[in-house]
């Protein structure tokens, strides 16, 4: 009778080994793949939007290469001698070259004859100073040298040569393709070594007006 309940004891823990262990072993599985899970990601905050900074204007068109034309005007202090200058700007920037020439009238001076005769040529070359490259407005300095020819009517005419001061003032246009200004200057002649016949010339002042185009 003994063995008999000790044989249905055993068998009946066995049945119940043979259920619980399925489940164990469910919940095991349960349980690994529950970790194997990655971690839940977060959505990415949206750009802050930010303004674009603020850009320079742009800077105004400068020719490389400007011509002028326009009357000009020379005095030694007795008269005015009207006459035509002309003249040639090169450089984009603060300091540049000019190559000028005019062609003007003597003086009419009267009885008192003018030292620059009946008729006065100057050609010069100078450097130049722009002193303020942005805007319209641009003051510019000048400082050359060159040749001058007095043309006199008792046929004493002579060559001299020269050295220039100029101060001039221009002001641009600000057009998009093209570099046009309208000048203004005067220029101070000191004359250097010169013919015997025009030794007697001392200086004179120009002045002029133009408009230089520049492409």
């Amino acid at each position: 009778m003994r063995k008999t309940a000790l044989v249905t004891c055993a068998m009946a823990a066995l049945a119940v080994s043979a259920v619980c262990a399925p489940a164990r072993a469910q919940d095991r599985a349960v349980v690994g793949v529950g970790f194997a899970e990655p971690p839940p990601r977060y959505a990415e905050p949206p750009p802050v939007a930010v303004e674009p900074p603020e850009l320079p204007p742009p800077e105004a068109y400068r020719a490389p290469l400007r011509l002028h034309l326009g009357p000009a005007v020379a005095t030694t202090g007795r008269g005015f001698g009207p006459g035509l200058g002309v003249a040639a700007d090169f450089g984009r920037g603060s300091v540049g070259l000019r190559l000028a020439a005019a062609w003007l009238r003597g003086e009419p001076s009267g009885a008192d004859p003018s030292p620059i005769g009946d008729g006065l040529a100057q050609y010069t070359g100078e450097l130049t100073l722009d002193l303020r490259k942005e805007g319209p407005l641009h003051p510019v300095l000048g400082l050359g040298f060159g040749l001058a020819r007095v043309a006199r009517g008792d046929s004493s005419s002579g060559s001299l040569g020269i050295g220039t001061a100029r101060i001039g003032l221009e002001y641009a246009l600000g057009l998009e393709d093209a570099d046009v200004r309208f000048a203004v200057g005067l220029t101070g002649v000191l004359p250097g070594p010169a013919d015997t016949e025009v030794r007697d010339v001392k200086g004179w002042a120009l002045a002029g007006a133009s408009i230089g185009i520049g492409f």
